[in-house]
């Protein structure tokens, strides 16, 4: 991909798209079958990362743009950096630090975490029973874990780097799914006889979601493409597009709900998924500021 996917990635993002849509509508976020995650591997999208698929980061953040845009599980997040850098098989839950220890998200049957930091990545193992709650995001069940004293450690910046782009291919998959979400709703609500999104105070809003899924998107694939070149500055333009990503899927999802109104509020609506997972996105491997300005800022 130089910046504009070839035909053979276009192929393979419709085919995801034509897969999610049947059998991963967003609205069941909360309630995924238990056989989801073997229909996810028996796909590809959990083995795909490993290095003799061969697959470039441009692609991954395709695919994994399409797997945010429908909330699919974050543990395929960790899964697929830990299947490229460890070696590793089966369910990878994603650790994050916590004054407790780790908390570990989507632990449900995960044998191991992945703890991605900008210089060193772990693997640490997870007890064979782990007591499960559900996190901030309702469609992510967590645990709080000790740190692993036996853990498999990479010192190296490209694991952290692998899981912040495809973190922020996740966050513009949800950015995405806000903007669809408020234009669908804004042309089937009606007030004064007329479709709400005829109101310039419903366009605008709409219209900005939409410009923030572009500039996020377009930066996510420079920094993809970067990272497949080894650019030096590589590093900058994965910051850069998990900051964009972030930003933009916060900001949808908000105005998501706005555009929804009451109902909005509600837990039986969906846009709220959308905005816990949006700050959720924000806690893995969050941009710094001198991530952006240098070392010096």
């Amino acid at each position: 991909m130089d910046l504009h996917p070839d035909d053979d990635q276009n192929a393979f993002r419709q085919a995801t798209i034509d897969w999610l849509e049947a059998y991963m509508p967003l609205d069941q976020a909360r309630d995924r079958p238990a056989h989801l995650w073997a229909d996810m591997a028996s796909m590809g999208w959990l083995g795909m990362t490993t290095p003799d698929m061969g697959l470039d980061y441009a692609t991954e953040a395709l695919v994994f743009a399409e797997l945010g845009r429908f909330l699919a599980p974050v543990g395929a997040l960790s899964t697929a950096v830990a299947a490229r850098w460890f070696e590793a098989t089966g369910k990878v839950a994603l650790a994050l630090v916590s004054g407790e220890g780790l908390r570990v998200l989507d632990a449900d049957s995960a044998k191991a975490a992945l703890l991605a930091q900008a210089e060193r990545t772990t693997l640490h193992a997870l007890p064979p029973t782990l007591a499960t709650i559900v996190s901030l995001d309702a469609s992510v069940r967590q645990a709080i874990v000790p740190v692993d004293a036996g853990s498999r450690g990479l010192d190296s910046a490209q694991p952290a780097l692998h899981l912040a782009l495809l973190a922020a291919a996740y966050a513009v998959g949800c950015a995405d799914a806000a903007r669809d979400m408020a234009a669908d709703y804004a042309a089937i609500r009606e007030q004064f006889g007329k479709p709400i999104g005829s109101f310039q105070g419903v366009k605008h809003p709409c219209a900005d979601m939409a410009v923030r899924c572009a500039v996020a998107r377009s930066q996510l694939y420079y920094a993809a493409c970067a990272l497949d070149a080894g650019s030096a500055d590589a590093a900058f333009h994965v910051a850069a597009a998990k900051r964009l990503a972030d930003g933009a899927a916060l900001d949808n999802a908000r105005a998501n709900i706005q555009v929804h109104g009451g109902i909005g509020m509600t837990d039986a609506a969906s846009p709220h998924l959308l905005l816990k997972r949006a700050h959720l996105l924000q806690f893995v491997l969050p941009t710094r500021d001198a991530d952006l300005l240098g070392q010096e800022a």
